[in-house]
């Protein structure tokens, strides 16, 4: 029998979990995070029993399983990689304090670049839905993700000022762009809830390019993006807020209508649009579908032998949201978005930098297993 915080084979080890270790080191291979944590400035000045390289694996494999203590899973992750490279030595299993020091250590710096080095086009040549007519099909979409209650969360994110006792939990916001096709994140942003800032959009956004349609829910339309993002090239299918002002211009044979965008003053020249009103899906706090509702959506492409009404309104209907990436992961509480486990927002950066760099790894997987039969 092994000791205890000594790892020895599992005759009950999935080989799932083992294959999901497989599939992060294959997708981000070694050299690609030792270059994101020397470019981060976190190489380690001396030899540690946790290497920042062990680390970043780790904060990925936090999302392979949810449901599991730190200790296990550092089993889990030891476990795959003494598969992977046939390791014969037993390997000690750190302590949980001693995780979370490595991780404080290590910080949200090195997932971050890791993510930047590896986020691009995943949707091959073929791949279905990678290229609808002549465009290629993005979605922008916006979560909020619980994170525990701690003060120094609270300050980072808002959320109750004493113990929750059952209010809601302090929330970081992710803004994420991704190819529709492949689910593929592109890039993204964190933030605080809250009234959406143009910057964090921006940062977002400029990973568009020309040749791309980008869908995006309601809350991103505003003049400033909209000719911001405009500018890269994109054409965009946005939904308006029932408030924004947009004046029927001329009627279209397909039901939509030209109007224009005003900007904020009066020197702002105005920007044709095309305005569909249709049905769109009904959404839970859990971003689960829960009926229909009354919907505007803004289009750049302002000819209906472009794209007609009913396929922009079955368009924004299938267009990819973070929720997918969320089931893609497989992390769901019940019906509710996962709880992450950070107390600090240098932590809280950490996890959500790591859960789209292991839903890029996966994805990457999937999209290479489909085009390669």
């Amino acid at each position: 029998m092994a000791r205890t915080g000594q790892l020895a084979p599992s005759p009950g080890e999935r080989l799932a979990d083992l294959l999901g270790v497989c599939a992060l080191t294959s997708a981000l291979p070694e050299v690609l995070v030792d270059g994101a944590v020397e470019a981060a400035g976190r190489s380690e000045q001396r030899n540690r029993a946790l290497p920042a390289r062990t680390v970043v694996y780790f904060t990925l494999a936090m999302w392979l399983y949810p449901a599991s203590g730190y200790g296990e899973v550092m089993r889990l992750l030891l476990a795959g990689l003494a598969r992977k490279h046939r390791w014969a030595r037993r390997l000690s299993v750190p302590s949980a304090a001693a995780i979370t020091k490595a991780r404080q250590r290590l910080g949200p710096g090195p997932l971050r670049l890791l993510f930047e080095k590896v986020a691009g086009p995943a949707a091959l040549p073929g791949t279905d839905g990678a290229s609808p007519w002549q465009w290629r099909l993005m979605s922008l979409d916006v979560a909020l993700l619980d994170v525990p209650d701690s003060p120094d969360n609270r300050l980072a994110y808002g959320g109750p000022d004493g113990p929750s006792d059952g209010r809601p939990l302090p929330q970081v916001k992710v803004l994420a762009l991704a190819e529709s096709a492949s689910h593929a994140v592109r890039a993204a942003a964190l933030g605080a809830p809250g009234p959406a800032g143009a910057e964090p959009a921006r940062e977002v956004l400029a990973a568009l390019q020309p040749g791309q349609l980008v869908v995006a829910a309601s809350g991103a339309l505003s003049y400033d993006l909209w000719t911001w993002a405009r500018g890269r090239g994109a054409d965009l299918l946005w939904e308006a807020k029932p408030s924004l002002d947009l004046p029927p211009l001329r009627l279209l044979a397909d039901g939509s209508y030209l109007s224009r965008l005003a900007g904020p003053t009066a020197a702002d020249r105005l920007v044709p649009v095309r305005v569909v009103d249709c049905a769109l899906p009904a959404l839970d706090r859990s971003g689960r579908r829960t009926g229909l509702r009354a919907g505007r959506l803004v289009c750049s492409i302002l000819e209906p032998s472009g794209a007609s009404a009913a396929e922009l309104a079955g368009l924004y209907a299938a267009r990819w949201r973070l929720d997918t990436l969320i089931d893609e992961l497989g992390v769901r509480q019940g019906r509710s978005r996962p709880v992450l486990r950070s107390k600090s927002p240098a932590m809280v950066e950490q996890e959500v930098w790591a859960m789209l760099l292991t839903h890029h790894a996966i994805r990457a997987l999937v999209v290479g297993e489909t085009e390669g039969g």
